[in-house]
């Protein structure tokens, strides 16, 4: 995941309706798009401060980490954050986790989240993951039938502890 990819579109997905998705990588200038998005995620509005504005460049630096962002008609339309893992197992393959999956409700049902998660998929089979696991809360059940769509099966067990 060079950096140099920044700029180029990982995906255009047609939708049911014709209308089109764009995916790309997240840029510095899209934070304010990006707190919009998470802020139906959070279900409370996103402050810009300087810390969050340090946390993202960071997170815009960090190897193995990716954040798409999908337009429709030039306008942030979903979000999602990949992060690749370096492992010692399965060959030295790292893993990859998608997480923070969001799409802006009047964009829902239009193929804006299978074309993030498709996109972020690429990037984990470019990097030669061995495996891909998504993170989502057990009350999104609206975005579970995505996910489960998208080729993901819900664990049978799994364990958690908060920090």
């Amino acid at each position: 995941m060079a950096r140099g990819e920044a700029q180029r579109a990982i995906s255009t997905c047609g939708s049911p309706t014709g209308v089109d998705a764009h995916v790309r990588r997240a840029r510095r200038d899209d934070l304010d798009g990006l707190l919009g998005l998470l802020s139906q995620l959070q279900g409370q509005p996103i402050r810009r401060t300087e810390a969050l504005a340090r946390t993202y460049a960071q997170m815009l630096a960090q190897p193995g980490r990716a954040i798409l962002l999908a337009e429709r008609a030039g306008r942030p339309a979903g979000t999602l954050g990949l992060l690749i893992v370096p492992s010692l197992t399965h060959g030295a393959r790292p893993w990859a986790t998608i997480e923070n999956v969001i799409v802006d409700e009047a964009h829902r049902r239009h193929g804006v989240g299978r074309a993030l998660i498709e996109a972020a998929l690429g990037l984990a089979r470019e990097a030669d993951c061995c495996k891909a696991q998504l993170v989502s809360h057990v009350r999104r059940t609206e975005a579970h039938a995505l996910y489960e769509g998208t080729g993901f099966e819900v664990p049978v067990r799994g364990f958690r502890r908060q920090l």
